[in-house]
């Protein structure tokens, strides 16, 4: 018997399967998806079996190599493999690139399993009652359970809506039915609370799975869903990645977050990757958001999703109302703190009223770079050309956030020897240096890839904050994706400017996501709470309409900008980076490939140097290509395909 298998590695020249015998004692285990150990060059490696044969080798000059071992425990069912197939095809990688998502952890010996989740032997409580806005929207879901065709569903429900309890109300249909479910969150640091609602209901039905885990968790918990022993799967993008026939329902929550793409080949999009999963295993596949994505609200217009709306919050609470300070009126006021005095005032009635506060801003460090005050000099990365950040406490000094390059902050101007060194710009370490000093009673964290750096940390973060052990958490991006905290009372954004201006054309969607998406995280159980808004630019449409919390004004007037300008969803967008130490190369591999667009008449931006021109010591250039119909992306690959020896890297999905 002849088997073609596919490898679990990246390969080049086209080839997708390589042909190995197969021992006669393995013949009898060897099926299509057997996952098996294969000799590749000077390595031994994973690969899954694509096609099996019995015809005789037509080959002559070389003799097939044999299949080492298999793998009982486990295999990929067929539509995986023909999902793998897609991944290669959308995301322009290789098939032993994308069928690795699929193979479950490569581990000789797993640890005894121990219970992650300390599960309970059965429900402590049933789910809450549903109020009339819920139960419709359950109702009509859960009608298309049984039906053949599912189409995808998006719950447009502002924050604190209670969208939670119609995705647990589904699971329990699925379940019943002997279906499994699977929920994605976008972040590590929202999967307790997540558990923690699904386990108040479901108890030990359900298991989690993160990047942060060991291989040996990693192991268990793929095989308790795998095996139907713990039929729902909670966790970020590597939740969706355990194969299953038995899949009734995916959910995705906060679906509009950017975290769901993955940065690394393959590089593709978890919900994207899902809708593929959902279709090929008849499941039912909702996406839940108060900001959704502009291409999934356009889906819904164009009846490819079907929409439902939440237009109160749970238990008929308002949005906290919004107020924005300008910054520039602080200036004038000779206020140069990033704390505008307004919103000293506010965090302080909160402490009073011993409630909570939650202050947001999306920068790392302490200051956002180091310069001269003579000759305006400012301190670089010398790998990356970009500036270094400002680090106190432990981490003091100055730090590339790119390719992490660390050095001490310079005493005197490395170009013109001044000693009048300024730190310029806030990030969240600033924010709290000067918080604890304004308020030195209060217990304050900071929260940000710094602190929340493994497992135990978000745990704890979580539980703390929860149970009122923190009055004021400083953060990042963290906070603002999901999180329910009863006594958040106060959410201050230091500065909603952040990103609002990069050359990106998801950069205003993004400023409004940001801002409503904190501004949530208030008044999300007994009181309307507040949100305070600082800002250099009031009048940006994206901080007018989130300041309203106006999701469709903002959308109406985003949707006829990208139309006018062909980008996503009337176009796919396409960036090839090329990277290289010289900097005429990585100009010139590009310009070869702008010749073959032009040849095809396909619409391009460049080529021309990223925004981050140089990381890591290589220079960066980039072409944005805009596909506008499908006969286009058969071209670019066929193009691709004539340089797969050049340092690219293709996403099919971004820019930045």
């Amino acid at each position: 018997m002849i088997a073609d298998v596919i490898p679990e590695i990246k390969t080049r020249g086209g080839g997708e399967t390589f042909s190995y015998l197969v021992p006669k004692e393995l013949e009898g285990d060897i099926k299509i998806g057997s996952i098996v150990e294969v000799p590749f060059g000077r390595q031994i490696i994973r690969g899954v079996i694509a096609t099996t044969s019995n015809l005789k080798p037509q080959i002559s000059n070389f003799q097939l190599k044999n299949i080492k071992s298999i793998n009982k425990a486990f295999s990929i069912p067929k539509q995986y493999i023909k999902i793998a197939r897609w991944v290669s095809e959308y995301y322009f990688c290789s098939l032993g690139e994308s069928i690795e998502l699929f193979l479950p952890p490569d581990i000789k010996n797993p640890r005894q399993k121990s219970e992650i989740l300390n599960p309970k032997s059965e429900a402590i409580s049933n789910i809450k009652n549903l109020n009339t806005e819920q139960k419709k929207i359950f109702k009509e879901l859960k009608k298309s359970l049984p039906s053949k065709v599912k189409k995808p569903a998006l719950i447009f429900g502002v924050t604190g809506s209670g969208k939670t309890e119609i995705y647990i109300k589904l699971a329990e249909e699925v379940i019943k039915q002997g279906k499994q479910v699977i929920v994605l969150v976008p972040e590590i640091v929202l999967t307790p609370q997540t558990v923690e609602r699904f386990e108040e209901v479901f108890a030990e039905k359900v298991c989690l799975m993160h990047s942060k885990m060991s291989k040996s968790q990693k192991y268990h918990c793929y095989s308790d869903f795998y095996y139907n022993k713990k039929p729902i799967i909670i966790g970020p993008r590597s939740a969706l990645l355990v194969p299953s026939m038995n899949i009734g329902l995916i959910i995705i929550d906060e679906e509009q977050e950017e975290s769901y793409k993955q940065e690394q080949n393959p590089k593709y999009n978890a919900i994207d990757l899902a809708e593929q999963i959902s279709m090929r295993n008849n499941a039912l596949m909702v996406l839940g958001t108060a900001t959704p994505r502009i291409e999934t609200f356009y889906k819904t217009q164009t009846k490819e999703f079907d929409f439902f709306e939440i237009k109160s919050r749970y238990r008929q609470l308002i949005l906290p109302p919004a107020e924005t300070i300008d910054l520039r009126e602080e200036i004038k006021a000779e206020n140069y703190s990033p704390i505008s005095r307004r919103l000293q005032e506010l965090i302080d009635q909160t402490l009073k009223a011993k409630r909570q506060t939650l202050l947001f801003l999306n920068r790392r460090g302490s200051s956002t770079f180091v310069s001269c005050r003579d000759c305006a000099e400012i301190i670089n990365c010398p790998k990356c050309d970009i500036p270094l950040i400002h680090h106190i406490g432990g981490n003091a000094g100055l730090r590339c956030h790119h390719c992490d390059y660390k050095t001490a902050v310079p005493s005197v101007c490395p170009k013109c020897g001044s000693a009048r060194i300024k730190y310029f710009g806030a990030g969240v370490e600033k924010i709290e240096a000067e918080i604890k000093e304004l308020f030195p009673e209060a217990h304050i964290l900071r929260v940000d890839a710094d602190t929340l750096n493994n497992e135990k940390a978000y745990q704890k973060f979580y539980q703390d904050f929860k149970n009122h052990k923190i009055d004021i958490a400083i953060g990042t991006q963290i906070l603002a994706k999901g999180l329910d905290i009863p006594g958040v009372d106060l959410v201050g954004i230091i500065s909603a400017d952040v990103g609002l201006h990069l050359p990106y054309f998801r950069a205003s969607e993004k400023t409004f996501r940001i801002i409503t998406q904190v501004s949530g995280r208030s008044g999300r159980r007994d009181n309307v709470g507040k949100t305070l808004i600082q800002t250099y630019w009031p009048n940006s449409r994206a901080i007018l309409a989130a300041a309203r919390h106006d999701y469709e004004i903002f959308y109406n007037e985003e949707i006829k900008n990208r139309q006018e300008l062909n980008y996503p969803p009337y176009s796919q967008i396409i960036r090839v980076v090329s990277e290289d130490k010289n900097m005429a190369k990585a100009k010139d591999q590009l310009v070869l490939l702008a010749k073959d667009l032009d040849r095809e008449n396909i619409e391009y931006i460049g080529p021309g140097l990223c925004f981050f021109q140089r990381i890591r010591d290589r220079w960066r250039y980039h072409i944005i290509i805009k596909l506008k119909i499908k006969n286009e992306k058969l071209k670019i690959r066929e193009i691709f395909r004539k340089y797969q020896n050049l340092n690219w890297n293709v996403d099919a999905y971004d820019m930045l």
